[in-house]
């Protein structure tokens, strides 16, 4: 194969052939390295032509010598090639029938899912239906043995569980009635059922109103009835509140009228042998402003009765029955055996004791048995409960308001009626712990009854005091506290712990008002002595007298009573400090308050300054212990006569204090006069009055 390339010089030198090489590659055979090989060296192509055909032929040859070597190996291939390609065909007809019998597999699985499915469907739905007749049978059936104890048996705690049972049944055909009235078991129960609940009703009736029969027995403990009996079948009740309510109200009835006359029996036997035991504590004339009654004897002579009542004004222990850790009723064959007479409030608390003990239990019960569990939880349960409790107690609650009102009418006895309203206060807080509020309205009635009748006790008792303070006294006063003074101390005292855990202000504001009525009876008789010395000492001993009974008992100066009776006792202490002053150093005391008006020292007369020296020198010794004495013969209490004494002598130093200043700046004011005599100095003075200090 020859190549020839027109129009080019094959034969110039390498260099120029190299670069025309180079320019007339083309783009694509600039990557063939073994062309640019040739084509760099200067390689001549014609030569290099043949050598490459040369190299075909050989490998020519020798790929026809092979084949003609492997033509056997050739051909059997071939045959096998062949035989494959058969075996292929064979599997492709295989696999399309094994396609078609899968298709024919999927569709017949497809089938039984199919089924599956529906047949799932069904059983789900029979369960159901299974489960909601299943309900609905043991909602409606009653088993043959329990129709026949309802009908037939024993009325006993079998016979409870039964009707349990069978009011089960009623109630499940009530609610479902609507929803499954096509079904012809509620069709057929139905009528059974009723026939049942009346049958049961009427079997129940009887057997409650033959139990609520026996409570007609006045030696019948009805709570321990109530217990054992009524608690154990109230259930029985329930049904018939709910099943059958006109048996219901009857059984409710029966046993309101029975229950009633029962507590009224035995509250009016209490109430009666309470009265017996009572012990008259004051009448009309135990007030604070009593006198000495004078009364004739048989002699036709006249003879003070003196009236010995201790406990008309001072409450001493009458005040623990409040304290009572376990308060208990009075138990009548006991007191009556012992004829143990107590004062009201004792037989008061213990009749409303009982009252409020046997409401308790009363009305627990009342809640429990004639109030169905559903109403409980309501307030018409509530308003139930309050209803029958409200016709079985009513008898016994006015008798109980009876017997105060009886009391009231013609008692006297202010702590008396104190103690039963802080009584009623207790029974009221003990009332509201044990959540009965059927008592509410009594707590109220008695409070009403009890708060008139205290502001009128205390009224008649400033009343009294009022006509002391109106009534003529004697000429010459009695310096000692009179009797009114030691009673109101006492009453004032009562009423003070008796409020001092409730802080009552009517309590206070009575007692504010009778203050101020014996203050103002004290005043008028102090004012009406002709001999002011006397007077003073009789109101000081009687102030001191209040305050003493207050400190007694335990009151400061923290309370307003005693705050009022001190202040007034300081008052009445100074002014007799300068009366008695004025009585032994009158002219000490007149002469300074003189001299010390004057604007000039030097207008103090020198002969009235020695002649007071004078005076004071000779007598101060005598009259400080004329002083003692006067006040040791006025006062025998030993604190009250002490402050006094230190008061007076204490203005007695103020007073000379003043004057030895005055008699001082008066002659040294003019140092060409001398005084006649010098004053006895203050310490001597002050040293004699300190012997007095412990006379007490």
């Amino acid at each position: 194969m020859d190549i020839v390339f027109e129009g080019f010089d094959t034969t110039d030198g390498p260099e120029d052939s190299t670069g025309l090489v180079e320019q007339l590659l083309l783009p694509d055979k600039q990557n063939d390295n073994l062309v640019k090989h040739v084509l760099t060296k200067g390689v001549d192509l014609q030569e290099y032509s043949q050598q490459i055909e040369r190299e075909l032929e050989a490998l020519e040859d020798e790929q026809l010598s092979s084949y003609e070597k492997h033509e056997g190996a050739l051909l059997e291939l071939d045959s096998e090639i062949r035989s494959c390609d058969e075996v292929l065909g064979h599997m492709e007809k295989l696999l399309a029938s094994f396609k078609t019998s899968l298709g024919s597999i999927n569709n017949d699985i497809q089938a039984l899912q199919s089924d599956s499915q529906s047949m799932s469907q069904r059983l789900k739905n029979r369960v159901v239906a299974e489960k909601q007749l299943n309900k609905i049978i043991q909602g409606v059936v009653i088993e043959p043995e329990a129709v026949q104890t309802i009908c037939e048996g024993d009325v006993n705690e079998q016979y409870l569980e039964c009707l349990m049972e069978v009011n089960k049944k009623i109630a499940y055909l009530r609610v479902h009635s609507k929803q499954h009235r096509k079904l012809k078991v509620f069709q057929q129960v139905q009528p059974e059922l009723d026939r049942l609940r009346l049958k049961a009703s009427s079997r129940v009736r009887q057997f409650l109103l033959d139990k609520i029969n026996d409570l007609r027995s006045l030696s019948t403990n009805a709570h321990v009835l109530q217990s054992s009996v009524f608690l154990k079948y109230r259930f029985f009740n329930h049904f018939l509140i709910e099943r059958h309510p006109e048996a219901a109200v009857e059984v409710r009835d029966t046993y309101i009228h029975i229950m009633r006359h029962y507590y009224l029996n035995h509250f009016e036997t209490y109430q009666r042998g309470l009265t017996k035991l009572e012990r008259s504590v004051a009448d009309r004339a135990d007030v604070i402003g009593m006198e000495e009654s004078s009364k004739l004897s048989l002699f036709g002579t006249t003879k003070a009765v003196a009236r010995d009542r201790a406990n008309v004004f001072n409450l001493g222990s009458r005040a623990d029955i409040l304290d009572a850790d376990d308060p208990r009723a009075i138990v009548l064959s006991i007191a009556s055996e012992t004829n143990d007479k107590r004062p009201f409030e004792e037989l008061f608390r213990s009749y409303n004791l009982a009252l409020v003990d046997n409401a308790t239990a009363e009305y627990e019960f009342i809640m429990q048995f004639f109030v169905s569990p559903k109403a409980r939880q309501k307030i018409t349960g509530s308003d139930m409960a309050r209803m029958v409790f409200g016709h079985i107690f009513e008898p016994s609650i006015r008798i109980g308001e009876l017997f105060l009102k009886s009391y009231l009418e013609t008692t006297h006895d202010a702590l008396g009626v104190l103690l039963c309203i802080r009584i009623m206060a207790q029974l009221a807080s003990e009332l509201q712990r044990r959540q009965v509020p059927a008592l509410d309205s009594y707590i109220n009635s008695m409070n009403m009854l009890l708060w008139p009748r205290f502001q009128a006790i205390l009224d008649g008792h400033i009343e009294s005091v009022k006509r002391l303070s109106s009534s003529r006294t004697k000429a010459k006063i009695d310096t000692q506290p009179p009797a009114t003074v030691r009673r109101y101390a006492e009453l004032a005292t009562s009423l003070l712990r008796l409020n001092a855990s409730y802080n009552t202000h009517v309590v206070a504001l009575s007692l504010a008002r009778l203050r101020a009525e014996v203050q103002a009876f004290l005043t008028h008789r102090a004012d009406s002595s002709a001999d002011q010395h006397a007077a003073l000492v009789f109101l000081i001993n009687s102030y001191d007298l209040l305050l003493t009974v207050l400190y007694e008992n335990g009151f400061t100066e923290r309370e307003e009573e005693v705050g009022s009776w001190k202040q007034v006792l300081s008052t009445t202490v100074l002014e007799f400090a300068e009366s008695e002053l004025e009585r032994h150093f009158g002219y000490l005391k007149q002469f300074v308050v003189d001299a010390e008006q004057q604007s000039d020292i030097g207008q103090i007369s020198s002969e009235d300054l020695n002649r007071v020296t004078g005076t004071f020198n000779a007598e101060w010794r005598a009259q400080i212990s004329a002083i003692n004495s006067s006040i040791i013969q006025s006062f025998s209490n030993f604190r009250t006569g002490t402050e006094i004494l230190h008061a007076v002598l204490g203005q007695l130093i103020i007073y000379y204090t003043r004057f030895h200043s005055l008699f001082d700046k008066r002659f040294a004011r003019r140092s060409g006069a001398s005084a006649a005599c010098q004053p006895v100095g203050v310490q001597n003075v002050m040293v004699e009055i300190k012997k007095y200090r412990n006379n007490f």
